[in-house]
């Protein structure tokens, strides 16, 4: 009985862990079953916040993941890795794939880590040039350039960071200093845009030279020293022969010493190759000044010929044309010679002294020498009139026989227009009368008198009767210097002078 009842509580108990094991075996299956369905819940979530970009959350659900125990953890914490370079959190990324390398070292992981790195240096590189461009937005150049130094360390053989900083030194003018930073970025790279950049710095050095070089020039031209001046010139159009600035300064120099066909031709030439409106206007002012030059030389020509035959009248009307005040004599004083070469030092010529007084005749030592004529226009509010002095010079004074003539004109007694000359020949010396004299009076090209009269230092002596008086003149004092006769006849009446009177040559405009 006893063996009956151990025999079945035997297989009771056997029974019971049979059942037991069983209940086990299906909650551990169905433990596994709702272990393995949260993990694809959750790894799943972690892959779609991934690709939603939803990083924070994607770091969340593989953290989760992870914590479960189960599944692939590589394929896992790579997952997580990436999530948290999606925040740019690449630290920690690199944590958690260390961390995995140091488990297992698998190829996966090992070129994450430098996939991890790489983009962490990216992610520096980036901030580092975002801190300069800020800078740079601020016109803080230099700690832009710091920033930038900094970004170049990480990524030597980016071109970037190069061109930052070149950028920066050029916004300061440190050109110098751009063109070494390109070079250096040259050397390490093969960068277009670095290239294209060192042709911009070039171009700038090359332009800063190019006017320190015109401001030699002008320190040149105001020392005088034209010599150099035109080597600077030259050396700047080398330098940058498109630039038109060189060729318009050399052509107004050469303007200004009168080679006006000179500067034509470097114009012209600069023209044949390039546009410039300010080099087309130096060169019609060239061509005018040449234009000019040609009817000086004329003009002059006609004016030397009308003095070497006392042409009044061709005189005055050189002398009073617009052309003669404001392009000729606006150079005064100067000489001039028909034949161009003209000797001061001994020869003939013409001097004009202003628009209203010429010499033309003989020259020594700069002085009037030989004969020769001065002519002097006379223009005022009430008359115009003309004075002048033809004959012998010497020391730049009328001296030998020679001869005067004094023209006005001006209104009569019923207000008409009368032109009157007065012609006095005779010895000169000094500028004064001396000797028998004699003056022609003219009243619009008639003569109307003459008087025949004797000067002494130019004072007129008395004219004596045949009984050695003196005779009576019609005004108080005044005295008689002789009879006034017309056609060689006597006319009855006498020419009488102011006491006191003194006859000289008028050399000046009073």
């Amino acid at each position: 009985m006893i063996n009956a009842i151990l025999h079945w509580n035997k297989k009771k108990w056997i029974f019971i862990a049979l059942a037991f094991i069983l209940l086990l075996t299906a909650v551990l299956i169905y433990n596994s079953y709702i272990t393995k369905k949260r993990y694809k819940e959750q790894t799943t979530m972690a892959q779609e916040y991934f690709e939603e970009g939803n990083y924070e959350e994607a770091v969340k659900a593989y953290q989760k993941a992870l914590s479960m125990n189960y599944g692939d953890r590589e394929l896992l914490s790579i997952g997580l890795a990436e999530s948290y370079a999606g925040i740019n959190n690449y630290d920690r990324a690199l944590e958690v794939l260390r961390s995995r390398y140091e488990i297992e070292k698998t190829n996966a992981v090992k070129e994450k880590i430098e996939e991890i790195s790489a983009k962490k240096a990216d992610h520096s590189f980036y901030q580092l040039i975002s801190f300069g461009d800020t800078y740079f937005s601020n016109e803080e150049y230099n700690k832009a350039i710091d920033e930038y130094e900094k970004a170049k360390l990480i990524m030597s053989k980016e071109d970037i960071s190069y061109l930052k900083i070149v950028e920066s030194y050029i916004a300061m003018e440190e050109y110098n200093l751009a063109k070494e930073e390109i070079q250096e970025g040259l050397e390490l790279t093969e960068s277009t845009k670095l290239k294209e950049m060192l042709i911009k710095v070039e171009t700038r050095l090359n332009e800063i030279k190019y006017d320190e070089i015109l401001l030699k020039a002008s320190e040149y031209i105001y020392q005088e020293n034209y010599e150099e001046a035109f080597n600077s010139f030259n050396e700047a159009i080398w330098l940058i022969p498109e630039k038109d600035l060189a060729y318009n300064q050399m052509a107004e120099l050469y303007i200004s010493m009168g080679e006006y066909d000179t500067a034509k031709a470097l114009i012209q030439n600069f023209l044949r190759s390039n546009v410039s409106e300010a080099s087309q206007e130096i060169l019609n002012k060239a061509n005018e000044l040449i234009r000019q030059r040609k009817e000086k030389q004329r003009i002059l020509n006609e004016l030397y010929t009308a003095l070497s035959v006392v042409d009044i009248e061709e005189i005055t009307k050189i002398m009073k044309d617009s052309f003669f005040i404001e392009v000729i004599a606006i150079e005064a004083p100067f000489y001039y010679s028909p034949s161009g070469n003209l000797n001061t030092a001994m020869g003939y010529g013409m001097f004009i002294a202003d628009k209203n007084n010429i010499y033309a005749g003989g020259f020594r030592d700069k002085m009037k020498e030989g004969i020769g004529i001065q002519f002097v226009l006379h223009e005022n509010e009430k008359n115009s009139g003309w004075y002048y002095y033809q004959g012998e010079w010497n020391h730049d004074m009328p001296n030998g026989m020679g001869k005067t003539g004094e023209g006005v004109l001006e209104k009569d007694s019923v207000g008409k227009w009368q032109n009157k000359v007065t012609e006095t020949s005779g010895l000169f010396v000094y500028g004064l009368e001396s000797g028998g004299m004699q003056k022609t009076f003219y009243i619009n090209e008639e003569e109307v008198g003459r008087v025949y009269y004797t000067a002494s230092d130019g004072v007129p002596k008395p004219y004596l009767d045949e009984n050695g008086q003196e005779i009576q003149a019609d005004k108080p004092y005044q005295y008689v210097i002789g009879p006034i006769y017309l056609n060689n006849e006597p006319t009855g009446e006498y020419y009488s002078v102011n006491n006191n009177t003194k006859f000289t040559v008028k050399l000046n405009n009073d």
